[in-house]
Order: C-alpha cells, then sequence, then structure tokens
C-alpha cells in the first residue's frame, strides 16, 4: 500500500473522498473503538494533528477522539435515512449480540503508521485472537446480511485510518517524510470491551472535519478467551465503506 501510495500523493493524484450519497461508501458498519478516554485514543488524536497539519486543511480527520474506529464489517451501501428500529438495524444487532457472546474484549496495538491512495493510516496488531474471532463469527451470524463484503473474501489487516484525503495536498513532500519516519513506530495498546453498530454523519467542523459515528447499538464482548479454529486470510486490504 505504501509503496502504491507514495507517488500517487507525490503526484497529486491520490483518492479524494466527498460527503457521501445515496449508494456510496460510509454505510452503516460494525467497528470496534478505542475508549475515547484512554491513553490509545488521545495518541491517535495527535497523530491524526499532526498528520493534518502536513496535509494542509480540509481533510477529513477520522482518528480524532470519539471518530478513531476499525471496521469488523460494512453491511451495505451508504443511505441517508436509518431508523434504528428497522428490521434490517435489528437484525444486525441480533447478529452482533450472538457473535459478541463467543468473543472476549479484544486486545490491540497500534504498531505503526503507513499510506493508502486516499488516506493516513495507522496499522493494528491483534494481541490476541479475539478480533480475528469476531470477525468471523459475525459473519456467520449475518447470514445473507453479510453480502456487501462476500465478493471481497476475508478481511486480513487491521486498522485505524487516521486522515481521509478530501482535497489537494499542497505539499505532499513533508508528510509523505512524516508517514515514512513512522512506519514502526507503536503508538500504545488497548483492550476493547464492546463492539459497535454505527452510522456515519458528515461533521463539517471548520478546524476538525470528519465523518462522525452514530452508535445504533452497543454490545459487551462476553465470550471466551480461546478460539478453536485460526483465521484464514484469504484477501488483501480494501475499503468498501470508508472507513
Amino acid at each position: 500500500m505504501y509503496d502504491d501510495a507514495v507517488p500517487l500523493i507525490a503526484g497529486g493524484q491520490h483518492r479524494r473522498d466527498t460527503v457521501p450519497e445515496e449508494g456510496g461508501r460510509w454505510p452503516v458498519s460494525v467497528v470496534l473503538r478505542p475508549a475515547v478516554d484512554g491513553l490509545l485514543a488521545k495518541r491517535l488524536d495527535e497523530l491524526t494533528q499532526q498528520a493534518a497539519e502536513l496535509a494542509g486543511p480540509g481533510h477529513w480527520q477520522t482518528g480524532q477522539i470519539g471518530s478513531a474506529h476499525l471496521t469488523v464489517r460494512a453491511l451495505e451501501w451508504y443511505r441517508a435515512a436509518v431508523d434504528p428500529a428497522e428490521p434490517a438495524i435489528q437484525r444486525y444487532r441480533a447478529a452482533i449480540e450472538r457473535a459478541a457472546a463467543e468473543c472476549a474484549p479484544a486486545r490491540v496495538e497500534v504498531v505503526g503508521l503507513t499510506l493508502t491512495a486516499g488516506t493516513v493510516m495507522a496499522a493494528v496488531a491483534s494481541l490476541d485472537d479475539q478480533a480475528d474471532r469476531l470477525l468471523d463469527r459475525l459473519a456467520e451470524e449475518l447470514g445473507s446480511d453479510a453480502w456487501l463484503e462476500e465478493p471481497y473474501g476475508r478481511r486480513d489487516i487491521w486498522y485505524v485510518n487516521l486522515l481521509h484525503f478530501t482535497t489537494d495536498i499542497p505539499n505532499p513532500q513533508p508528510l509523505i517524510d512524516w508517514v515514512t519516519t513512522h512506519r514502526h513506530h507503536s503508538a500504545g495498546t488497548d483492550t476493547i470491551p464492546t463492539v459497535e453498530l454505527v452510522r456515519f454523519h458528515h461533521d463539517a467542523h471548520p478546524e476538525r472535519p470528519y465523518m462522525r459515528p452514530e452508535v445504533l447499538a452497543e454490545v459487551p464482548l462476553t465470550g471466551r478467551p480461546e478460539r478453536l479454529d485460526p483465521p484464514q486470510p484469504t484477501s488483501t486490504y480494501y475499503e468498501t465503506e470508508e472507513q
């Protein structure tokens, strides 16, 4: 990703996110979020601010406190009207509850930064098997509601996007250099005790614009910390919802 992204960003050919439209990215999704009052969330927020200063104004600061998240699964394409009481949302919630009952809190570590064609990304390592277990159990419990990501195969990396590019980067080289020096740079660890069903709203904050997650359901991870079957990665990095 880094090797492919650098020339695009250097040449001003990076991908630019736009405010979501019907049928587009940023749909209802299942996510894990660091504790908003934790040290990892604070450090991600600091890195996001640094990246934003180097990239210039207008880019979405996705890694700020309260927004930073690891996407477990995107469930549908974007739609502006989402009713928490509607049947689809209730099915998603029930599937999350069944999966979460078999998964313990997930321990993660941010191990460094990288670039993609459209983002500054923090790479995340799972320190146990619970995030992967949740990934797999959720896919099983969703059944036909897992349709959106099925063509892509199984997610095989964990990450938090810090910055989504939305416009030009006036001077890209300092940003590239900064990310390069942080390629192998731990930002800390966290144990995430809950999984969330969220939707996203564009927040055009004058200083820190971002896509704001709205929590539709929050479910505790209450299972045992053992896994019987190891994960079987089958895909490479992709973005279906952003995110």
